[in-house]
């Protein structure tokens, strides 16, 4: 195992892509966060919904759906765009915090309309070129890869009933059925990068705020940073999560597969860590113990901070 070795990063996608990609268009003043979805083109149960809605995850829709399962004749993406648009909601938007990978399903969605590029066209120009990283981005052709599920698997949340069983995860391709489902470019998922380059994208949300990287401005990351106020449940911030236990005081996100990225913006301390925990199986394990006691070790009030 090297530095070098890449992982799946599964919903470190959402902060180190989709939420990195949003802040830049609100930057350049393309995107408005009080922009519903009707007023971006999409109808349905949806259309009400805002982006600062999605990127909290007040927007009252379910976790997670099969999107992976449906069949027409549709393309994939136009099959998604089709079944996200009609989903229903399960609470009035800005009621409760529900973390839902629909979110960022459509606001990847949402960028693609926007730009008329895929995610991962996006992502390369805008992100990982101009920070120098090669080591970062979807459907990875480089290597070495570190490995996911080997066996076969439940195509989801564990929990979720009634799932076909799937075949192992080769090299290269996401882990999450729905992103694999869109040839692995998805907004909540797809994401491939090692350690080095996690960490690089870090360290320019500091530059950000310390005026001497111009990816998105100062006072767009800042607002994104900020507790976004809803009626039931622990408010998150715009695509980051807000850190509990001894995370608090910091903002970040954890990967199914293991990851985590965790930031104070005000003491400027940052931790990246990437795992294959879902290698052989998708268990829990001691993934749960080992982020607490991870953070109680490392976190800016722990015992070698």
């Amino acid at each position: 195992m090297t530095a070098s070795l890449g992982y799946d990063l599964a919903s470190l996608t959402k902060v180190l892509a989709t939420t990195f990609l949003v802040a830049g268009e609100v930057s350049r003043g393309r995107l408005d966060l009080a922009a519903t979805l009707g007023d971006l083109g999409w109808s349905g149960p949806v259309q009400r919904l805002t982006l600062r809605d999605l990127l909290a995850h007040r927007s009252g829709l379910p976790p997670w759906r099969p999107f992976y399962l449906l069949k027409s004749a549709e393309s994939p993406r136009d099959r998604y765009r089709r079944a996200l648009a009609q989903e229903p909601l399960i609470s009035r938007p800005g009621q409760e915090t529900i973390y839902s990978d629909l979110n960022f399903l459509i606001l990847g969605l949402v960028l693609e309309d926007l730009n008329g590029q895929s995610l991962a066209s996006l992502f390369a120009t805008r992100v990982a070129q101009p920070l120098g990283l090669t080591r970062l981005g979807y459907t990875p052709e480089w290597g070495p890869l570190a490995p996911t599920e080997d066996g076969f698997r439940v195509g989801g949340p564990l929990t979720y009933p009634g799932l076909p069983y799937l075949g192992p995860v080769p090299l290269g391709r996401a882990h999450d059925d729905n992103a694999a489902g869109l040839g692995g470019v998805a907004g909540q998922a797809g994401l491939f990068g090692s350690v080095g380059a996690v960490w690089a994208v870090l360290r320019s949300w500091a530059g950000i705020l310390a005026g001497q990287v111009n990816l998105v401005e100062k006072k767009v990351l800042t607002a994104f940073l900020e507790p976004q106020s809803v009626e039931t449940g622990p408010p998150r911030a715009l695509g980051f999560a807000l850190g509990e236990g001894p995370w608090a005081g910091l903002v970040g996100h954890w990967g199914y597969t293991g990851g985590g990225l965790w930031w104070d913006p005000v003491q400027d301390w940052a931790l990246a860590f990437l795992t294959n925990r879902v290698h052989p199986t998708a268990r829990e394990g001691g993934v749960v113990a080992f982020r607490q006691e991870l953070g109680l070790l490392l976190g800016p009030r722990g015992a070698l901070s």
